[in-house]
């Protein structure tokens, strides 16, 4: 049976209060046209979302078919607590103990308005008592707290993930770092800013000033850096004239790191750039909105983290074999991404190897100078998609 790589599952009330963090959570996973309030834009993640008010009509056990990972968010508000029948207690807490004994494959997140509803949501539940229960008062003024909240559950949704990743990635790390790539001359303020913002959020961040050990090699320190970080390129006025930061995103390319640029210039031409500066989406806060670039940056992490897990399970399935090598990339691959794959495959001994990434393959021609860069560096290796792989089995 094949699996899709993740669900989400919402429970609420008919609070009104809940209204704006169903939204914004909506909207995060979902994207849409327009920004709106501290919210970003984008394309459909391509998870399974699913809304109840009360107990769904399938067990705990039956919610956990057909997908590798599962989150449960309950948003507790009064009308939940008071209204909420027997079924609905009665399923919470047997999924609860599915959660216990799922070896990471699914996870519950409780998240309540205030601490009254919190307190009255682990005494109903029963064994949910000692559940970590997330509170909306804890982040900050209400304006934002809907921002916050499904910033939150993208990073949960992220860290579940993570439970079943392995060497397939290219990068390994699970753990997020963001890396922020700016020019001192003229990006130090706006870096800082992100850099306190991102703390305030409880995330992790790669900062030069900080996080480079003293006596290291500092390049190699940056390099690896950037290899296991989802970068955030602050694009500048000075920025693409310092040699490093060029370095940062010619490494980003080749590591093919989940990347986000912000474009802070203010001038209103730009002569053409040579950087790798076109997969990453971009993104502009004029108002000074940093929750835009960090719903951003959350979201490709998510998409890389979503197409590795889905190579994974094409393995379970059989579509791949499990002694064949693969190097899964997120979105199509540059020329130097590929080429620093092939230099790592072209060593192993696997009897398969295969560089994959999301359909559509590659445009006519550059398929073609792909192909032979591969067909050179890592003789036997097959540069493939998923439905390519589909159209090979049949």
């Amino acid at each position: 049976m094949k699996h899709q790589p993740l669900q989400l599952i919402i429970f609420r009330g008919d609070d009104v209060e809940i209204a704006p963090y169903e939204e914004a959570l909506v909207r995060a996973l979902q994207g849409g046209k327009d920004a709106g309030s501290y919210l970003a834009t984008g394309d459909d993640l391509g998870i399974q979302l699913r809304l109840f008010s009360n107990a769904p009509k399938f067990s705990p056990a039956e919610s956990l078919s057909g997908f590798c990972h599962t989150v449960v968010l309950v948003f507790i508000d009064r009308t939940l607590i008071k209204k909420a029948s027997k079924k609905f207690w009665n399923w919470i807490r047997k999924y609860y103990r599915e959660v216990q004994a799922s070896s990471d494959r699914c996870t519950l997140v409780p998240f309540a308005l205030e601490e009254q509803s919190a307190r009255a949501f682990t005494e109903k539940a029963g064994d949910l008592q000692y559940a970590q229960v997330v509170i909306a008062s804890s982040f900050g003024e209400p304006a934002v707290r809907p921002a916050i909240a499904a910033l939150n559950a993208l990073h949960h949704c992220r860290m579940q993930l993570s439970n079943s990743i392995g060497t397939i990635a290219n990068n390994p790390a699970t753990n997020l770092t963001l890396f922020i790539s700016h020019a001192k001359a003229d990006g130090l303020p706006l870096a800082q800013a992100l850099l306190h913002q991102i703390a305030a959020l409880g995330l992790t961040t790669f900062y030069d000033a900080k996080d480079i050990p003293a006596g290291s090699f500092w390049p190699e320190e940056l390099e690896r850096g950037v290899g296991n970080s989802v970068i955030i390129i602050l694009r500048t006025n000075i920025y693409e004239s310092r040699p490093w930061c060029q370095q940062e995103v010619k490494w980003a390319d080749e590591y093919a790191t989940p990347a986000v640029l912000v474009d802070a210039r203010t001038s209103l031409t730009y002569g053409a750039t040579t950087l790798p500066l076109d997969r990453a989406p971009s993104v502009r806060i004029p108002d000074g909105n940093l929750f835009r670039i960090l719903f951003v940056a959350l979201r490709e992490s998510l998409r890389f983290m979503l197409f590795v897990v889905r190579v994974t399970q094409m393995k379970r399935n059989g579509d791949l074999s499990e002694d064949c090598e693969v190097k899964a990339f997120s979105f199509q691959p540059s020329m130097a991404a590929l080429l620093r794959a092939c230099n790592s495959l072209a060593t192993s001994a696997a009897p398969q190897k295969m560089i994959i990434y999301p359909d559509p393959p590659l445009r006519a021609g550059l398929y073609e100078a792909a192909n032979a860069l591969v067909n050179e560096a890592a003789p036997g290796t097959k540069l493939v998609t998923p439905e390519t792989i589909s159209a090979m089995g049949a």
